[in-house]
């Protein structure tokens, strides 16, 4: 084992430089991966990771953590042989203290609530020992500093008492710690107040299973009493300070933590704090990736909304012009039986009466088809109007039902705020746009908008103006021709040609009058259709309209996260690679 340890730190000594740059050049890769998130990036992992970068190039940090009052600036003052750090039994230390070697014992406040001191102790010529404030304390603030400076670490002595070991509480912030990936040395301070071997012995096999547990292998442990170390530096008592546990945790600091493995920890340290929040932004990833399905589920039941208002558009419009087309051809056959009737020789005198025939062909033809093709029209263009706003009360109250359900799937932690903002501001969009089309949906005004649409498309544009129905408009054209069929002109032809060519002149009455009709009626038709068609694509414009911000929210954001997680994945499976070669 030993032998192997020295293999891999020789490697590392030799590669040092060439791992440093492909470490660094892998975090920059993470970096840019990171700010594809833009600001939903949570603002204290970028802070970490960024800290963590720049640590690669720093002194080693020894961090040292641990409750309050478990002992550790009582620890630390022991390790260096002075009391550097006030010790006392309230919360003495409120800020983060680094201490470093200097010539001279100084110190220096370079960021709130982080005092730099210098100190001439031979243990901090290659290493940097920062005392953090005592978790579950009472200033909770203090804790808070504590767990923001613990990414920062290269290796974590985690301080607890003899009286009280590996509590709960302690217990959950070393998972705060060992999610970072930091290697963790345990400290059992104030072994001298236990009674006997026995109670030395079951305290630490106490601590080794649970840490065992937590960590996933057994750590290292350290029992020592801080208290008879001070004692004997005073003394200069040799057998007490070995007594006080001191001497092999001085010997794991400058001995076995020697330059190659505090390289090889240095090296871990931005290289683990990188796969956590690899791992933490590529969960998040996935979970906007499963809500923009959400989405995309939503758009494509709006499309299928809209596809199943146009077929079920021309699908009902089929016999409502089968309606229309009815009440034209009973006019038809009608006005076939008046020519049969009125165009023959006994009726000679009453053809040359131009007023008479068009009031007997307006009785017996035309009746009151005028009023039925008004009042059927009328019912096509109410239908229009009435399907038209019912899909808009439809997306209306499944937009709402969406809504009700957007906040079933919580984002991870405080990730993607802003992310979640955004879809939800442009999925309301979409309920607003639908709730305006209905709330200030005019029926009346829709239907007489319609109905001079389809006057105009029939080609009876002029006479609109007059307030007269399109029903008589239509059938005014059928009147006029009879008129001019059977009257002015066949007078003019009887008196011209004789009488042989009454049964010709029936023929052509007959075959114009229903050449009138199938212009009336294909006229009605393509006017009727165009509405149908034109009232689909506005109604699909609309809603189209409506939801174009968020179909191009939820196709933009499924690419930049789709690459975001490639890159990813990319990025850190090459750092395991490189953790794996490193040693970690």
């Amino acid at each position: 084992m030993i032998g192997k340890l020295l293999r891999r730190n020789r490697i590392l000594g030799d590669r040092e430089a060439e791992l440093r740059a492909r470490e660094r050049e892998l975090l920059d890769r993470l970096g840019t991966a990171f700010a594809r998130f833009g600001a939903d990036v949570d603002a204290d992992d970028i802070k970490h990771f960024n800290q963590a970068r720049e640590q690669l190039n720093g002194l080693f940090l020894l961090v040292i953590a641990g409750e309050f009052n478990s002992g550790k600036s009582s620890f630390i003052n022991a390790l260096l042989g002075e009391r550097v750090l006030p010790e006392g039994v309230t919360p003495t230390t409120d800020r983060i203290n680094v201490l470093k070697w200097g010539e001279t014992v100084s110190d220096e406040l370079v960021e709130a609530y982080l005092l730099e001191r210098t100190h001439p102790s031979p243990v901090l010529r290659d290493i940097s020992i920062v005392d953090t404030p005592g978790t579950n304390a009472v200033l909770r603030e203090h804790e808070e500093l504590t767990r923001d400076y613990v990414p920062r670490s290269d290796l974590v002595l985690f301080v607890t008492s003899a009286d009280r070991p590996f509590t709960e509480s302690e217990r959950g912030f070393l998972e705060q710690i060992r999610a970072w990936g930091k290697k963790i040395v345990f400290i059992v301070n104030k072994i001298d107040i236990l009674g006997g071997e026995d109670d030395r012995t079951t305290v630490l096999k106490f601590v080794r299973e649970n840490g065992a547990a937590l960590l996933g292998e057994e750590p290292l442990v350290f029992p020592v009493s801080a208290r008879d170390a001070m004692q004997a530096r005073a003394a200069n008592d040799e057998a007490m300070w070995a007594r006080s546990g001191f001497r092999e945790v001085e010997e794991f600091l400058l001995t076995t933590l020697d330059q190659q493995e505090r390289i090889r920890l240095k090296l871990l340290n931005p290289l683990n704090v990188g796969l956590k929040l690899a791992a933490k932004y590529k969960d998040t990833a996935f979970e906007r990736l499963k809500l923009l399905a959400e989405d995309v589920s939503t758009l494509q039941n709006i499309d299928q909304q809209l596809a199943a208002f146009h077929g079920e558009m021309l699908k009902d419009f089929g016999p409502r012009q089968g309606r229309l087309d009815a009440l034209l051809n009973e006019m038809e056959v009608r006005g076939l039986n008046f020519f049969d009737e009125t165009i023959r020789f006994g009726k000679i005198r009453e053809l040359m009466n131009t007023e008479g025939v068009r009031r007997d062909f307006e009785r017996v033809v035309v009746g009151d088809t005028p009023r039925l093709i008004d009042e059927e029209v009328g019912r096509v263009i109410d239908w229009i109007v009435e399907r038209n706003l019912k899909l808009w009360q439809d997306i209306t109250a499944y937009i709402e039902r969406r809504q009700i359900n957007r906040h079933r799937d919580g984002m991870i932690g405080e990730v993607g705020r802003g992310f979640n903002y955004n879809r939800q501001a442009l999925l309301d969009s979409i309920g607003r746009a639908a709730g305006e089309a209905v709330g200030g949906f005019n029926r009346e005004a829709e239907a007489r908008k319609l109905a001079d649409e389809v006057r105009g498309a029939s080609g009876v544009t002029m006479l609109a103006g007059a307030g007269v129905g399109l029903g008589v408009l239509m059938t005014a054209m059928l009147t006029g021709a009879a008129a001019d069929i059977t009257g002015i002109t066949m007078a003019a032809t009887l008196a011209a040609t004789g009488l042989y060519v009454i049964p010709a002149r029936r023929r052509s009455a007959k075959a114009e009058f229903q050449k009138k009709i199938e212009e009336v009626r294909a006229r009605l038709s393509e006017a009727l259709t165009r509405q149908v068609h034109g009232a689909v694509q506005d109604s699909q414009e609309k809603v189209n309209e409506s939801i174009a911000p968020y179909r191009r929210f939820v196709q933009v954001q499924q690419q930049e996260l789709n690459e975001a997680r490639g890159e990813l994945v990319v990025a850190e499976d090459a750092l395991l690679r490189l953790r794996t070669e490193i040693g970690g």
